[in-house]
């Protein structure tokens, strides 16, 4: 799930009663599959334990939707279990924490959950549409006679549901334009209704939702995150800024790629013409109309977010050719929040030094991913104490790396702010 040679350890959490009993269960399996990268399992009924110290969060407990059920009637019910998770996440949880939610509805539980965590990054909240995305993909494959690996910028937009859009305006079909090949008209008869339907489709064959696929896109999700997905577009739900029109502070679908240090960026700039504009205002209409009947559980405001966006838009268009070249090679070196990188525009338009928290952010949160070593690897395999001193030197290492990648001028605004000094106690 993040590489050949990454261990994990899993926190897996349930409701008490029954759920405890059969996740002892999976446990069991889990234990005697001998797995060489799993460190270790704990199980409990407490979402403060199961989050504590996560690096990942993959929220995927929801009630699940039966024969002839709405997502919608899922709404209300599901929004407060991820209100409380949200909150619990918010306090336990690493801060640099990547939360993927599963459970449906999916894009307004990860809206929900979000909103509930005011002190952590709602760009590290993700709603899972790879799902989606891998349907899509795997249909094509199947009418045209291809691998799915060979369908490249298949883009789901909008909500996982049964308004999303899937859009082959920009994808390719063994390295031809997809456009070229369809047949436009099963595309927008048949194609596009049966991706939008599947979930529901596969509901009715079985009787229970998505299980084995869900979990594979998942797993894939996360990798793509964790270890890059190269040059591939990747479709997730993310917090809007307003790209494409979307209303900022949505959870939604777009297509991205992951840059292989646990980030994505958005891809930008895609040419949208009259049909996919009325599909991508159709689903979004939706997501509107679902975060209007769970704004009661919206704790926290994305005004962190949103109003820092819209200000540094309209400081963006003011400056300089030679201020946004400078804006530019700053900002490639570090991954941050709006908040922050409003304040390196502001330094960047004043001249004034990149500012400390910036750096802090960077070296304490998401600087460098070097490999485990034998002796961390050792002790991850060991006992809750072993285990806590292999954190403490995987941190140790991590901070190492990053201040070692920064510049003299930089070490000297880390090494003499409040925070910064952490750094070089190492």
């Amino acid at each position: 799930m993040l590489g050949k040679d990454q261990p994990v350890i899993l926190q897996m959490l349930e409701v008490p009663g029954e759920g405890m009993k059969k996740l002892e269960g999976v446990k069991m399996e889990l234990d005697d599959s001998a797995f060489p990268l799993l460190a270790g399992t704990t199980m409990t009924s407490d979402p403060h334990e199961a989050f504590g110290d996560a690096d990942y969060a993959l929220l995927v407990g929801a009630r699940p939707r039966g024969p002839g059920m709405e997502r919608k009637d899922l709404l209300t019910a599901n929004a407060k279990i991820f209100q409380l998770q949200g909150s619990a996440l918010n306090e336990v949880a690493r801060r640099s924490c990547k939360t993927l939610v599963v459970g449906n509805p999916a894009n307004t539980n990860a809206l929900v959950a979000a909103h509930n965590a005011p002190d952590m990054n709602p760009e590290n909240f993700m709603a899972m549409t790879k799902l989606d995305q891998s349907r899509a993909e795997g249909m094509l494959a199947e009418k045209y006679g291809c691998n799915a690996d060979e369908i490249d910028r298949m883009i789901i937009w909008g909500n996982h549901s049964s308004t999303q859009y899937p859009d082959i305006s920009h994808a390719s079909i063994k390295g031809k334009w997809a456009k070229s090949v369809v047949d436009m008209k099963w595309y927008e008869n048949e194609f596009v209704p049966k991706v939008q339907k599947r979930g529901a489709e596969i509901i009715d064959v079985r009787g229970a939702s998505s299980a084995a696929s869900a979990a594979s896109a998942a797993v894939d999700h996360l990798n793509c995150l964790h270890v890059g997905s190269g040059d591939k577009w990747q479709s997730m739900g993310v917090v809007s800024h307003g790209e494409y029109g979307i209303t900022p502070g949505l959870y939604y679908s777009v297509p991205t790629i992951c840059t292989g240090d646990q980030t994505y960026r958005k891809i930008m700039g895609i040419p949208i013409d009259p049909y996919s504009a009325k599909k991508m205002n159709t689903t979004e209409k939706e997501l509107l109309e679902e975060r209007d009947g769970v704004k009661s559980l919206l704790g926290g405001s994305f005004e962190k977010i949103v109003k820092p966006y819209n200000v540094r838009e309209k400081l963006r268009a003011s400056m300089s050719k030679e201020e946004l070249k400078t804006l530019v090679e700053t900002e490639a070196k570090f991954t941050f929040d709006e908040t922050v990188r409003l304040r390196m525009l502001e330094n960047v338009k004043s001249a004034t030094p990149k500012p400390e928290l910036t750096i802090v952010n960077d070296v304490l949160q998401e600087g460098g991913q070097p490999p485990y070593t034998k002796e961390i690897f050792d002790l991850m395999k060991g006992n809750p104490m072993q285990r806590k001193k292999a954190a403490e030197m995987y941190t140790e290492v991590k901070i190492k790396t990053a201040v070692s990648k920064l510049s003299d001028a930089e070490k000297t605004v880390l090494r003499n702010s409040v925070k910064g000094k952490k750094a070089f106690e190492f």
